[in-house]
């Protein structure tokens, strides 16, 4: 399909999903980085067992270590950086559009199952649009793909395309997650399964959820995303960026003292 076939659908739709976009092999890498950071925690605690049990055990009884192995791979897995930035993803925003891409957040990697979270909102997002967390550009887009096969069992990503056109539907954040009140009956239902190399693109004002998880394995999947710094009323507003990075000065003591 050509970019201007694909702007109309993105345009129409919110959404398009691009099966066999990258080489499976190079996907495949990052989820075995994120794991790789795991795998240390468990060869130090001795944890055995297939990975669902060792990740829960972790979880379990080492939970700061959990905490940090996520933290590890959220900000600093050099594979996902560079996926996130790879020329064909940048080629594809401006085949969509976006005249002058910007990565608008850091890469977010996600790995969910209902036995890793202490409540609902840290493995199953609610309906909930991304603009409002972010305040880019009116046409700013998410690219999200799975590190994984992941088949509905795992829960995908649940999309209600033609919701975008809706704009903004709250001003307000719960639990990180702009959550909406919207009738699923009014707007078709697309959930599907993907492969490895497949991702979907969507703008960041269409209404989606997390699938229910219903078997033994972790969903694992990432996702980017990109504002158009030459859009005007992105320009008129001043480049918000409500996003804050900063350390935390609790850990920083209990660790200086830990060690001292």
């Amino acid at each position: 399909m050509d970019h201007i076939a694909l702007q109309k659908e993105l345009q129409d739709q919110g959404l398009i999903i691009l099966p066999g976009f990258f080489d499976p092999l190079v996907i495949g890498q990052i989820q075995a980085a994120a794991k790789a950071v795991f795998d240390i925690q468990f060869k130090r605690f001795e944890i055995q067992g297939d990975y669902l049990l060792q990740m829960q055990s972790l979880f379990e009884n080492h939970l700061d270590e959990f905490i940090a192995c996520g933290k590890m791979i959220q900000s600093g897995l050099i594979e996902l950086y560079q996926l996130a930035v790879n020329p064909q993803i940048v080629q594809l925003m401006k085949d969509l559009g976006l005249a002058h891409p910007l990565m608008c957040t850091r890469p977010v990697l996600f790995f969910n199952h209902p036995s890793l979270a202490k409540s609902e909102h840290f493995y199953k997002t609610p309906l909930h649009q991304d603009w409002t967390s972010m305040l880019a550009s009116d046409d700013s887009l998410v690219v999200w793909l799975p590190l994984m096969d992941i088949e509905m069992e795992h829960g995908p990503v649940v999309f209600y395309p033609g919701s975008h056109k809706l704009g903004p539907l709250t001003d307000r954040l719960e639990n990180g997650f702009a959550q909406v009140d919207f009738d699923r009956a009014a707007y078709p239902r697309v959930q599907k399964a993907m492969k490895l190399g497949d991702i979907a693109v969507f703008s960041t004002l269409l209404v989606h959820e997390s699938g229910v998880i219903t078997n033994d394995e972790i969903r694992w999947s990432c996702h980017f995303r990109y504002t158009n710094m030459e859009d005007p009323t992105f320009i008129e507003n001043g480049f918000p960026h409500p996003y804050i990075y900063k350390p935390s000065q609790e850990l920083i003591d209990k660790y200086l003292h830990k060690n001292s």
